[in-house]
């Protein structure tokens, strides 16, 4: 049955009211003794809790057959990727850009935010079901992010980073060992308890994505749009166009129904993610331009819930 925008209004309105919430608590001053700890030990939680536990039981749930069947958001992901990525450094060329403006640009046209934003979005689009393979689409652009994230920002201040270091963050960043922890108790042909399972879906889900979009809006900076106009255009189309297009074209390569296939509205909400928060964090850790970063992530994920997404399920899905 093909969604109407009543089915999409429910849950944007509910990430956008949580999203709101957020960036309210972060500009009231009297509550920031208790807020800034708080949100700073929210962002432990998800990162080392609630991320790890979403991968994990998303994909413990299935067995190797039904990974193999959508495995190809790993696929989606990464070529996606790919073209957001050549595209934006070619045209950060084209347009002369410096290399700080041109890195902003590259990192927000390729990393979106497939985590904090983009499984509540499928949680609350497609369901449980869709967790899965969008739980491997987030992975498979999380794992990159962390690499050329991490290269490409101290490269834009000249600072050095070594591949140990690097690799050493990769290794040890929660969500890959949850998924490496998964594929391992799938691969043995262990099952995941009801017990489990049903705790997750019933008591956990919701309140694990409500507190991500919380965080997600207490990160976003409020930034006067005027002056980064061509860059969020740039951004904006890359992020909104091209990477739902590759994606949408190698669901239609792979003779894939969006209607009835378990991976492509999953793969395809999340390639329609704006630019990723982690985007920011980077920004403030090598001491970029926060006002262009909180622009891109701000505005975009305004235009990416009230235009974007409902365009895509009006005429995809």
């Amino acid at each position: 049955m093909k969604p109407t925008p009543g089915d999409y209004l429910t849950p944007a309105l509910y990430a956008f009211g949580l999203i709101i919430a957020g960036v309210i608590i972060r500009y009231i001053r009297i509550l920031r003794p208790i807020t800034k700890p708080a949100f700073r030990l929210l962002n432990v939680g998800i990162l080392w809790v609630m991320l790890p536990t979403v991968v994990f039981v998303s994909i413990a749930r299935y067995n190797l057959n039904q990974i193999l069947g959508f495995g190809n958001a790993a696929v989606f992901a990464f070529m996606g990727l790919g073209v957001c990525f050549v595209l934006a450094v070619g045209l950060s060329t084209l347009m002369h850009y410096d290399r700080k403006t041109a890195i902003a640009v590259t990192l927000n046209s390729s990393f979106m935010n497939v985590t904090y934003l983009g499984l509540p979005m499928v949680y609350a689009l497609v369901g449980i079901g869709g967790l899965g393979p969008a739980s491997l689409y987030a992975v498979s652009i999380g794992i990159p992010h962390l690499v050329l994230g991490v290269i490409l920002a101290s490269s834009a201040t000249k600072r050095r980073v070594s591949p140990r270091f690097v690799l050493e963050n990769v290794l040890v960043f929660p969500a890959t060992i949850a998924l490496i922890t998964a594929l391992l108790f799938v691969g043995f042909h262990a099952h995941l308890w009801d017990v489990a399972r049903n705790t997750f879906d019933i008591y956990l889900a919701k309140p694990f994505f409500a507190l991500m979009l919380l965080f997600v809006g207490y990160q976003m900076p409020l930034v006067n749009p005027r002056k980064y106009l061509s860059k969020l255009a740039t951004v904006g189309a890359i992020r909104f166009l091209v990477c739902p297009l590759v994606v949408l074209a190698l669901i239609g390569m792979t003779g894939l129904s969006v209607a009835t296939d378990i991976s492509p509205k999953p793969s395809l909400i999340q390639a329609m993610m704006p630019p990723a928060v982690f985007n920011f964090f980077l920004a403030y850790n090598f001491k970029l331009d926060l006002k262009l970063y909180g622009a891109m992530v701000f505005y975009l994920t305004l235009f990416s819930l009230f235009v974007a997404l409902p365009l895509m399920i009006h005429f995809v899905f």
